[in-house]
């Protein structure tokens, strides 16, 4: 029988960082382009995505830093969903700034109307499991990498996140940034961006299409020496909805696990 295997790629890149006017001299050094290095994969399962995710761990570095208060002098920070308690998970709204106050992971989401983390089977009383409770179908169509939430953005396909000194209101950014994906169908549908501080594209690409027709999992993370201070993610080309399926046409995907750099304050 043979197995599917991830397919990952790494690629190192330069792009000149854009300028804002400046009242220092006119003679002043343009600055240093930005370098980065993108891992990308995809896979039938967890297991087959496993190596790519544990290679942009080791590019953002250790520890694990959780959800400790302040920055923290070296490592990342994870975002898997998992313990969202059910009082923020669907059918409910989750708050958009959970993730930097109640679980102070120095991330705050925008772009839609609202964000939802699933329902897992602890208690099926509150949803089914991967959305079920927005279309009855999505539980055959997403699969998950870390058992068993996801997160999915609401009436729109877009969402923004920005980046804050974990459990405070202080701006802050990050050195990288990656996603895990589910169903990405098709090339060209669901793409991540990082922008500066001032709101200048830094660095975007597409994420791969996944393997299966059902389930996949796809993943695209980049690093940088730049000062990403917000990521904006498009996932697939439609919505979720109640009368919004999954075809050869409409490409529905939702995200699981997010990884980024520490974030430090903005100086």
């Amino acid at each position: 029988m043979l197995r599917r295997l991830a397919v990952i790629a790494i690629t190192t890149g330069a792009v000149t960082a854009a300028l804002l006017p400046s009242s220092g001299p006119a003679s002043a050094a343009p600055a240093a382009p930005a370098a980065f290095t993108k891992i990308q994969g995809a896979a039938a399962n967890a297991a087959g995505l496993q190596g790519t995710v544990d290679a942009y761990r080791l590019l953002l570095g250790n520890p694990n830093n959780g959800s400790a208060l302040g920055t923290q002098p070296a490592g990342r920070r994870e975002i898997n969903w998992d313990g969202t308690p059910d009082a923020q998970s669907s059918p409910n709204a989750l708050p958009r700034d959970f993730f930097n106050t109640t679980v102070p992971r120095g991330a705050v989401f925008s772009g839609a109307s609202a964000f939802q983390v699933s329902a897992d089977s602890s208690n099926p009383s509150s949803a089914p499991v991967r959305f079920g409770n927005i279309n009855s179908t999505y539980p055959s169509v997403f699969g998950t990498f870390s058992p068993e939430r996801l997160f999915t953005p609401i009436n729109s396909n877009k969402t923004t996140i920005k980046f804050f000194v974990p459990g405070s209101t202080t701006p802050a950014a990050v050195k990288g940034f990656g996603a895990v994906f589910t169903d990405v169908d098709k090339a060209g549908t669901t793409r991540v961006e990082v922008y500066d501080r001032w709101g200048g594209l830094l660095w975007g690409d597409w994420v791969p299409a996944g393997t299966t027709s059902s389930k996949s999992l796809s993943f695209l993370g980049v690093t940088t020496d730049a000062d990403i201070a917000e990521v904006r993610i498009t996932t697939g080309n439609a919505a979720l909805g109640a009368w919004t399926n999954d075809t050869s046409s409409t490409d529905l995907v939702v995200m699981d696990d997010f990884l980024y750099g520490e974030p430090k304050a903005l100086s």
